[in-house]
């Protein structure tokens, strides 16, 4: 398809920038629409003097959407979250910004004829119907707010492609990492976090026992198959993104250990609420429709973190 200008939410988030660079770099004209809670200015150096950054709660009434973001967009990616952690927290915040906006979007899209492409979770299938690997036949069992939200999203997106044609597709995404995804003090993404606490010296925080497992992937494989859907034509039943691998949370700690020399021990703490046992996530249907695979392993991912976040901490 024929790309006249492409909107981003989130945009300068972690993802979103990756993203936002790939396009740029491709000639795309792109419109970026983050807020600041969470993204960083400075995630977009590399293209800000290339694109429009609006500066924008995307969970705000339609009619500012709509008077602000005035162009004639031939695709939404649609990456703006409130994150899972604070779902428990602040439910209705939740809400605004991961279903409200969700309408606005779809809103948008309808007024631009244009092509929606959504960021959702594979946290959405729960524990999967207690077998491995789980793939888009499985039944959706959510297990926080955050997942519900999405899923709400989601049901949307297919009732306005079926009442008004919207192209869109739906991405459901095994955990992803990668330079840019920094932990705060509110958000502590695991590998981000333990490859930041472990340069400083310091024992990072494992929640339960470790054993935990998630099927962790590279930033940029999953840019590269958002990219990919812009010309490919789907129905909008969801798509995993995964690398089909299980790692637990110990022998990732234990890889960042090893890559950064370090002998530090981690503090165990009690299992956080709605947190999911196991995750094995089958990217087969990803395979099939966009021609995509993960380049990226696991241990060469974890190195490409941990050299992007001693040049931070040079840099700062």
């Amino acid at each position: 398809m024929g790309i006249s200008e492409i909107l981003v939410t989130g945009g300068a988030g972690f993802i979103g920038s990756h993203l936002v660079d790939q396009l740029v770099d491709l000639n795309h004209k792109v419109t970026v629409v983050d807020n600041f809670s969470t993204g960083k200015r400075s995630n977009l150096s590399k293209s800000e003097s290339q694109i429009r950054i609006v500066d924008l709660d995307i969970s705000g009434s339609y009619g500012t959407l709509t008077t602000i973001l005035k162009d004639n967009y031939s695709a939404i990616f649609h990456l703006a979250c409130h994150p899972r952690q604070h779902c428990f927290k602040d439910p209705w915040r939740d809400v605004d910004v991961n279903v409200k906006s969700t309408i606005s979007i779809l809103e948008l899209a309808l007024r631009n004829k244009a092509k929606v492409l959504y960021s959702s979770n594979s946290g959405i299938y729960g524990v999967g119907e207690g077998r491995l690997p789980i793939d888009e036949t499985f039944s959706d069992a959510p297990t926080t707010p955050y997942d519900v939200h999405k899923l709400a999203s989601e049901h949307e997106i297919q009732v306005y492609n079926k009442t008004y044609g919207i192209p869109a597709i739906i991405f459901r995404f095994a955990t992803v990492y990668g330079p840019r995804q920094m932990p705060t003090p509110n958000w502590k993404p695991v590998i981000a976090e333990f490859t930041d606490r472990l340069l400083r010296g310091e024992s990072p925080d494992i929640w339960g026992d470790g054993e935990s497992t998630r099927d962790f992937i590279y930033v940029s494989d999953i840019v590269n198959a958002l990219i990919s859907a812009l010309n490919v034509e789907t129905d909008v039943q969801p798509i995993i993104l995964s690398t089909n691998h299980e790692v637990s949370i110990n022998s990732i700690y234990n890889m960042v250990n090893t890559i950064i020399s370090s002998n530090i021990k981690p503090n165990y703490s009690e299992a956080k609420p709605g947190e999911i046992r196991r995750m094995l996530l089958d990217n087969s249907r990803a395979k099939k429709i966009l021609g995509w695979t993960p380049k990226v392993d696991v241990e060469n991912g974890l190195r490409k973190v941990v050299e992007w976040t001693r040049s931070e901490k040079k840099a700062s």
